[in-house]
């Protein structure tokens, strides 16, 4: 019975593969890869022979067919699953197979590498705990201009494309001026680029983005119990005025929100004196 291993792979400089991994593009005898005319290049720059290598496609187009197949594949072998760049379950297609691994009761390893979401949050400059990561948002503006309303506090990560990444900036900062914003484009790569800028300042940046490449958006919202959670805040205030003990209160509050309980106790008392 073989293993899945998992590749992480360079996002965009070649450079970056690391030591383990090499290895094992080079010792590995089967593979499943996203995007198999990438894989060869990868393959090329390290060296290293397509000969006597099996490399399968695997990508969001696959189906239960490809996975199934694959399944058969590790009862006799391992095999070695990469993405087109990154880690093969961040947004992209391996997660179908890991569970189907899992559930048959195989083995599943990973050779860690560079990671696009988190070389974006150490660039960001923007707290990094708490954080999510949310994948490619809807295609519809509908659908993401509710999730910029009812997103909760704390530091968020998205992908975005590039033919999209400009309304959805605009849509961003319409709805949370007060956000912290950081563009992440082609990390690793020639042109990287970094900008940083407060929601409300989106006009003024906006020209100093270059619309083409890959991004990652990300942005801290700071908002608090009392602005980004009203119907929270109506019930914390109508338990409060039934002499519900704020400290209690606070605590539920804290599990709800993934909030630190002296946070959201100080913001209680605020309003209790405010009222």
């Amino acid at each position: 019975m073989g293993k899945i291993i998992l590749l992480n792979t360079p996002i965009g400089n070649l450079g970056d593969v690391t030591g383990r991994v090499a290895e094992a593009l080079k010792s590995g005898t089967t593979f499943a890869v996203e995007d198999t005319r990438v894989f060869r290049e990868l393959l090329n720059h390290l060296g290293v022979s397509v000969l006597g290598k099996k490399i399968f496609s695997l990508h969001d187009q696959s189906g239960e067919g490809q996975v199934e197949r694959l399944l058969e594949v590790l009862e006799s072998t391992d095999l070695y699953v990469a993405s087109e760049a990154g880690s093969p379950i961040i947004s992209d297609p391996a997660y179908p197979l890991i569970l189907g691994a899992y559930a048959r009761g195989f083995t599943v390893e990973s050779f860690s590498g560079v990671s696009a979401p988190i070389m974006a949050l150490e660039l960001s400059g923007l707290p990094p705990i708490p954080f999510q990561f949310h994948g490619f948002l809807p295609r519809e503006s509908g659908k993401r201009l509710r999730f910029f309303r009812e997103v909760g506090y704390g530091t968020h990560i998205f992908f975005e494309a590039p033919t999209r990444v400009e309304e959805t900036l605009g849509e961003l900062c319409g709805e949370r001026p007060l956000a912290e914003v950081c563009v992440v484009r082609e990390l690793s790569k020639k042109f990287e680029q970094v900008v940083r800028f407060k929601g409300s300042s989106w006009e003024a940046v906006k020209a100093s983005v270059t619309f083409r490449g890959e991004f990652v958006v990300l942005f801290y919202n700071p908002e608090s119990l009392g602005t980004s959670s009203g119907e929270l805040r109506g019930l914390a205030e109508e338990i409060l005025t039934t002499g519900a003990n704020p400290k209690l209160l606070a605590k539920l509050l804290a599990e709800i929100l993934d909030r630190p309980t002296k946070e959201i106790y100080g913001e209680l008392n605020r309003q209790k004196r405010d009222r």
